[in-house]
């Protein structure tokens, strides 16, 4: 990607290349430890990728919000200078763009697994459920994005369209253990709000085991 001047002065501003004298080693004498852990900070610093980029600012989302989007924030998490985003970026709008097109890309994948659910016997089907309600790393990713969904289109589409088959696959099971059309609308609808009830409620209320949700579920399940 080339750099326009603006960014190649962003650059020289947020290097490194700029060393304090005091962390310089003086001419034919050994390095201290401290010029050489700036040193291999500035190797880390130029290895990191795009991708790096990408996965820092997806993981920080996740565990923050969308508010911590900041540059600033993003170079103190990943241990860089401003300079190594804008190798990359040429603005937090651009970083934005790239991780929706990353998660959107995560939950076509995770689309295409749900299809196959189709093909596993419906007790089992009911387990993997109950397993995914109570996965605390699905909550804590889901609540980040949702807050974000909020704000962006594109990620927006992906997380209702992830909703809609969610919402088919739980109701082709509940049509497979022999409720008629309207009674497997109602019963899949029921089992999608809980799955939203706790990942929004998840830290304001207990959280509920595998086994008591699996018995919720059984409920729902019971003609």
């Amino acid at each position: 990607m080339g750099l326009s001047g603006e960014q190649s002065e962003k650059i020289t501003a947020g290097s490194d290349a700029a060393e304090p004298p005091a962390a310089r080693a003086a001419p034919g004498r050994p390095k201290s430890k401290k010029a050489q852990a700036q040193q291999r900070q500035r190797r880390r610093t130029a290895r990191l990728s795009y991708d790096d980029w990408v996965d820092g600012a997806l993981n920080l989302l996740s565990r923050e919000g969308i508010g911590a989007i900041k540059i600033p924030r993003l170079c103190q998490e990943l241990g860089v200078t401003k300079g190594s985003f804008y190798w990359h970026f040429d603005d937090i709008e651009q970083l934005m763009t790239a991780m929706a097109d990353r998660w959107s890309a995560t939950q076509s994948r995770t689309v295409r697994d749900l299809a196959a659910f189709a093909e596993i016997p419906v007790e089992e089907r009911i387990e993997k459920m109950a397993a995914m309600l109570v996965d605390q790393r699905h909550w804590i990713v889901e609540t980040g994005v949702r807050e974000w969904s909020r704000s962006n289109p594109k990620v927006a589409a992906a997380v209702r369209n992830l909703d809609q088959r969610v919402f088919e696959t739980v109701k082709r099971t509940m049509l497979d253990l022999g409720f008629d059309e309207n009674q497997a609308g109602i019963r899949a609808g029921a089992m999608v709000y809980i799955g939203l009830g706790l990942i929004h409620g998840r830290d304001n209320l207990p959280t509920p085991s595998t086994e008591q949700v699996s018995s919720v579920i059984e409920l729902l399940a019971r003609p």
